[in-house]
């Protein structure tokens, strides 16, 4: 429970009894920053605390006299350094943002045609740059569809993610529980963005020759499960070559998944979705997304080392990229998303763990974040991945 200040934010996290424990232990800690205003505030819960979520925004607005609050409940919440999962937990930050540079819009306001007039005037006057998101799970609805609407109206770079405590809360100046909520920066806030897939490549990537729905039958021309075999057992190496499909495929169960390149990335940029199963006598293989013939994928292994890995090696690139354009590396306030994947494959409390890592190479700088049902990054919707927001 510390404290952690920029000359523009102030970030503090705890784990409680009850949710005023965890509150008073927060809040305390915000107490003494001594920052020359206050006016926005990121306020993550975990999902033990989400039937107090009102008066846990009530609370924290009348302590810290901060009237705009952004955030969602989580299965985990995230602060510089550290987690706290399955625990009353709270993680904040609080800091200031010129008042006209950003635009708070409740639930069901960022892509309805029935919008908040005061954001249709804001849009009007500014142009956007970061459009922060936060999202309730919905199965009836086309979520990636939402995202799409919602760039086109802000058209702004989305980043955030997607509630995943038992009863979904957002935080967006009020509660709610449904919908996208967030709030629109523009471009006199300066931020910085990135996202680590966390996965390896298997092999090559693949055509899509024949398919029908969610079923890859044939890609390259061959049998899907077949190419898919002979992937992993590159991955398993020479002791793996004589061991059949059902060995290889329980062997890896669960750390191997389908990536589809997202067209025109120069970052190596690939949605990756779960591999439902596979029918070694048809050579079929079920997976979590529609596909057609054409479509190119490949498949990627996912562990703690990969992870590991990948975060690293974003983290490295980001800190140079932005010591190379501003002369220097100092954010002044972060927000981490990560995958409740993540945190349930024990990436969050190993050595060398996530958010330590996170801190050991941006430094003590105030953050906040959760654990999400899903990643949103330049208006896609993402699994088993983590997104960087860094105000600069």
């Amino acid at each position: 429970m510390t404290l952690f200040a920029s000359n523009r934010f102030a970030s503090a996290s705890a784990a409680g009894t009850d949710w005023r424990d965890a509150a008073r232990r927060v809040l305390e800690q915000l107490e003494k920053a001594r920052l020359p205003a206050s006016n926005i505030g990121f306020l993550y819960i975990t999902g033990e605390l989400v039937d107090e979520a009102a008066s846990i925004l009530d609370l924290f607005r009348s302590v810290t006299k901060v009237e705009h609050w952004l955030g969602a409940a989580g299965a985990g919440v995230l602060g510089t350094g550290i987690s706290h999962i399955g625990q009353p937990a709270i993680s904040a930050m609080i800091g200031y943002i010129a008042a006209d540079d950003f635009c708070v819009s409740p639930a069901a306001s960022l892509d309805s045609d029935a919008h908040e007039i005061a954001l249709d005037r804001w849009l009007e006057a500014h142009y956007p740059m970061l459009v922060l998101v936060h999202g309730a799970p919905d199965f009836d609805v086309d979520a990636q569809g939402t995202l799409a609407a919602i760039e086109r109206r802000t058209s702004g770079f989305l980043a955030g993610g997607i509630s995943s405590s038992r009863k979904p809360v957002l935080f967006a100046d009020g509660v709610d529980g449904s919908g996208f909520s967030g709030a629109v920066f523009s471009q006199n806030v300066a931020v910085a963005t990135a996202l680590t897939q966390g996965c390896a490549p298997l092999g090559p990537v693949h055509t899509v020759t024949r398919c029908e729905d969610h079923v890859l039958m044939e890609l390259d021309g061959q049998r899907a499960s077949d190419v898919f075999l002979e992937d992993l057992r590159a991955l398993g190496g020479a002791g793996m070559q004589e061991c059949d499909a059902e060995s290889l495929i329980g062997r890896f169960r669960g750390d191997v998944h389908i990536a589809f390149p997202v067209s025109g990335s120069d970052q190596r940029d690939y949605l990756v979705r779960n591999a439902l199963g596979v029918d070694p006598e048809r050579g079929w293989i079920a997976v979590a997304q529609p596909v057609a013939n054409g479509d190119k994928l490949l498949f990627v292994h996912r562990d703690g080392e990969t992870m590991r890995a990948d975060l690293s090696r974003m983290l490295t690139d980001l800190r140079a990229r932005l010591t190379r354009e501003r002369g220097s590396f100092a954010p002044a306030g972060a927000l981490y998303i990560s995958c409740v994947a993540r945190m349930q494959q024990g990436f969050s409390d190993s050595p060398g763990s996530e958010m330590e890592l996170v801190r050991e190479i941006i430094g003590d700088a105030p953050l906040a974040g959760f654990y999400a049902a899903g990643e949103i990054s330049n208006s896609r919707l993402y699994g088993y991945t983590a997104v960087l927001i860094l105000f600069l």
